[in-house]
């Protein structure tokens, strides 16, 4: 019966009168769309509905903040792990640092040792250079001729030490051995002594 009331007081809102009435006389309408006169209690099955509908949507709002919070915690572990690495680089860089500070003063101390070596070698073969260009120099000069007595002569352009040797009434051995020479050949310029 009630629901034949529901019914045909629906009919009556659409038709206006009764709307003014069910308006001034105080009915109820439930989310649903049903209207119940004043006095009427709403159907305990709507008030469970009701109830499940605000359960779900608490639900619903419930399960979006977990998710949120779920993915902020996430967040907070990748930058809590992120930073980790970060401070473990930072010690690694700091570690790393100090190895190149050692590194570049034994590079340093290598440098300065091999600069001075370098000197060292240089100083002794400047030295042994000098000696042995000395003995070399003393070794290539022609001993001065024993007070001899003869001729210095010097060397025309195509002369032989043999026509030499002829017009000085010499051999051409005499005039080698006198100049410490070790073959004929001649320059032109050179200057010969020849032994009387």
């Amino acid at each position: 019966m009630q629901h034949g009331k529901q019914v045909w007081v629906r009919g009556l809102l659409g038709g206006g009168f009764l709307g003014v009435l069910c308006f001034t006389t105080g009915c109820t309408t439930t989310p649903d769309g049903k209207v119940y006169w004043a006095g009427q209690e709403p159907q305990p099955q709507v008030q469970v509905a009701r109830q499940e509908l605000v359960f779900q949507q608490v639900q619903r709002e419930s399960a979006m903040v977990k998710s949120q919070v779920s993915g902020m915690e996430q967040a907070q572990t990748r930058l809590v792990e992120r930073l980790d690495r970060l401070e473990a680089t930072n010690r690694d860089n700091a570690k790393l640092r100090e190895e190149l500070a050692v590194v570049r003063r034994d590079l340093e101390q290598v440098r300065s040792e091999r600069e001075t070596m370098r000197k060292e070698i240089v100083d002794d073969l400047t030295t042994r250079i000098n000696k042995y260009m000395a003995t070399a120099a003393s070794a290539a000069r022609p001993a001065p001729p024993a007070k001899q007595n003869g001729y210095m002569h010097t060397v025309m352009a195509g002369q032989k030490l043999a026509d030499i040797a002829k017009a000085y009434k010499s051999t051409p051995a005499v005039i080698r051995k006198a100049n410490n020479m070790k073959d004929d050949n001649l320059k032109a310029g050179q200057q010969l002594f020849i032994p009387e």
